[in-house]
């Protein structure tokens, strides 16, 4: 009966995977600037390949009157194929919608951008449960949900910016571009946040204020505070905060303007205020970026993500993530990207880490169409778990 039961779902996934991408395909197709990851809104054209990845909204297009409105959707199935706790696929379809309003182009005032979105989520399965790791296979994959992401106002002062709102933490904190297409949760934001500290990020935003300003010599820096425990805006000043500082050096420069290397350290605090909901706890990541200027054949970028924090008191010690993203490996593919990275976390109390090897492939049936079949190796999930081999595939659509 359970087999049964994988392969009906496996079959309705499939179907509207296929339904979404022949829509999709016959679809008309807008020009399309070049992509950014989410957490570029500030550095315009440093992540010069599609996000692929919820919950970053597409680059904008070309504003009307300053306002610019754009989505996606992705819809995906996932199963064990190999190992794990279980083999009954899960699915998931996200929806997100939003825009940007410049005040300045709009003829209202200088220097000053609203930013806001929706999302939706529908889960079918329950994908952590079939591998037990803590590293989840999917960075789609939540609880069902309807809510607005964002709603920020950005105030542009000189070199110096402030940003206030509801809103995703890694957006602004602790991304790496050329991490976006890997599918693995471990990719966004580091563990050490995510499994230690109720934080505001997918899939539930949170109330926060941040600024940040130039430094020169091509250092920036950025500080910001959020509420613990989103999404309950009206406990917000009563849960704890979150705050953040983290400087950022970017050296070199290629062809289309980029930084060729991208250097962030960060620091981060969450204050609880009832002890019950878990410690206060902090920690550290360093995260680095480097391209290749290669004039003819594929382009790559290596990433690498180091982090730590209280041992004593979190579940997640320490975490190192690596990985290589390939833009046009082929010469007759030049919008395909592939990549593969490599996560590993320590685990308070267990004798194995948890590893994650991830391979991945976009590719692009149009400029705004891309199939991501993905397949993952997980060691020791859990650290007490059976290793699980993990396939799936994406279909990810840009409006």
């Amino acid at each position: 009966m359970a087999h049964d039961t994988q392969h009906s779902a496996m079959r309705r996934g499939c179907l509207l995977l296929l339904e979404v991408a022949v829509l999709a395909a016959l679809a008309p197709v807008p020009a399309m600037a070049e992509a950014q990851g989410s957490g570029t809104a500030d550095k315009p054209g440093e992540f010069q390949i599609a996000p692929f990845n919820a919950p970053a909204l597409p680059f904008a297009r070309a504003p009307k009157n300053g306002l610019v409105l754009s989505g996606h959707l992705d819809s995906e199935i996932m199963a064990v194929t190999a190992g794990g706790l279980s083999r009954q696929a899960a699915s998931d379809t996200l929806l997100q919608v939003g825009g940007q309003l410049d005040t300045a182009q709009a003829g209202l005032w200088g220097n000053g951008l609203f930013e806001f979105s929706a999302m939706g989520l529908k889960t079918n399965g329950n994908l952590p449960a079939q591998t037990g790791a803590l590293q989840t296979p999917s960075n789609d994959w939540a609880a069902n949900f309807l809510r607005i992401y964002q709603l920020t106002y950005k105030q542009d002062i000189g070199p110096s910016f402030v940003r206030a709102g509801i809103m995703d933490m890694n957006y602004y904190f602790a991304n790496v571009g050329l991490a976006g297409q890997l599918q693995n949760a471990s990719f966004g934001p580091v563990p050490t946040l995510t499994a230690n500290a109720d934080i505001a990020t997918f899939p539930t935003p949170g109330i926060g204020l941040m600024a940040g300003s130039e430094l020169g010599g091509r250092w920036s820096a950025q500080a910001g505070v959020w509420q613990a425990n989103p999404p309950a805006f009206r406990t917000a000043l009563r849960s704890g905060a979150l705050s953040l500082l983290e400087l950022a050096k970017r050296t070199g420069r290629l062809a289309d303007g980029q930084a060729q290397d991208v250097l962030k350290l960060g620091v981060w605090h969450e204050r609880q205020n009832d002890a019950l909901l878990g410690p206060s706890t902090g920690g550290v990541y360093a995260l680095g970026e480097h391209r290749w200027d290669v004039a003819q054949g594929p382009r790559l970028g290596a990433f690498v993500q180091l982090a730590a924090s209280n041992g004593r008191v979190n579940a997640v010690p320490y975490y190192l993530g690596a990985g290589l993203r390939v833009q046009r490996p082929f010469a007759s593919r030049p919008a395909d990207n592939a990549s593969v990275g490599i996560a590993h976390a320590s685990l308070a109390g267990q004798k194995h880490p948890e590893t994650v090897l991830e391979l991945n492939y976009a590719y692009a049936v149009s400029r705004t169409v891309f199939i991501q079949p993905d397949l993952q190796r997980i060691w020791h999930p859990g650290g007490r778990n059976p290793g699980s081999t993990v396939l799936g595939v994406r279909v990810h659509l840009e409006f």
